[in-house]
């Protein structure tokens, strides 16, 4: 199978920043993807789920209300690495383009006092996963870098063939050494199944000759 776009980057060099994942063309009209990378992948901690889960119903609701953009609001949701969320816009735009948009709605999160949007057992499938203190301080951070990116936070970093490679022979190693330590513990428990086993047979040997 083919690698989708976002596998393609190097995200050991991957900054917090706003970035272009992707632009598709749907019904004659662009769609453009956003990459909203709020953790440095590998250097910073990623985020709890209870920070993303506050941070997806607060800046979600407030795009679809943003009276410039709300008509133009596609998608706004978590990745599975922690480290951003995924925008997805109508239209044809660049980085720069949403950055004040952004800045909105990062300020009204980092700022955000009140009932969480949709924080109710009836609206949301796990409202309990939910913290609004860090949510608060994740959004401050990067709100702190949205009032003045610089070039390296609005263009994802080339990668290169030999980097590719280098990374594909890392993974082919540490895949070795996860299968040979699985290999190794299922020996292991096969071994003691078998050593409980002789044990069984021991004592059921031993009530029969009583």
């Amino acid at each position: 199978m083919n690698k989708i776009p976002s596998f393609e980057i190097n995200h050991l060099k991957l900054k917090k920043g706003v970035y272009v994942s992707r632009k598709d063309v749907v019904g004659g009209e662009v769609i453009t993807t956003f990459d909203l990378r709020m953790k440095r992948p590998y250097k910073d901690a990623p985020m709890t789920t209870g920070s993303m889960h506050v941070l997806e119903h607060i800046i979600a609701t407030y795009l679809r209300n943003d009276k410039m953009w709300s008509h133009r609001i596609i998608y706004f949701g978590p990745m599975g690495c922690r480290t951003g969320f995924y925008l997805l816009i109508r239209g044809d735009y660049t980085s720069t383009d949403i950055i004040p948009l952004l800045e909105r709605a990062y300020d009204y999160a980092s700022d955000f006092n009140g009932d969480i949007p949709g924080c109710t057992t009836i609206e949301c499938g796990n409202c309990y996963d939910m913290d609004l203190p860090e949510a608060i301080n994740d959004a401050a951070d990067y709100y702190n870098l949205l009032i003045a990116p610089k070039k390296y936070n609005l263009e994802y970093p080339p990668i290169t063939e030999a980097e590719k490679e280098k990374s594909r022979r890392k993974y082919e190693r540490e895949k070795k050494q996860q299968l040979k330590l699985l290999k190794e513990m299922q020996q292991e428990n096969e071994q003691n199944n078998l050593e409980e086993q002789d044990k069984e047979e021991i004592v059921e040997e031993n009530d029969s000759q009583d």
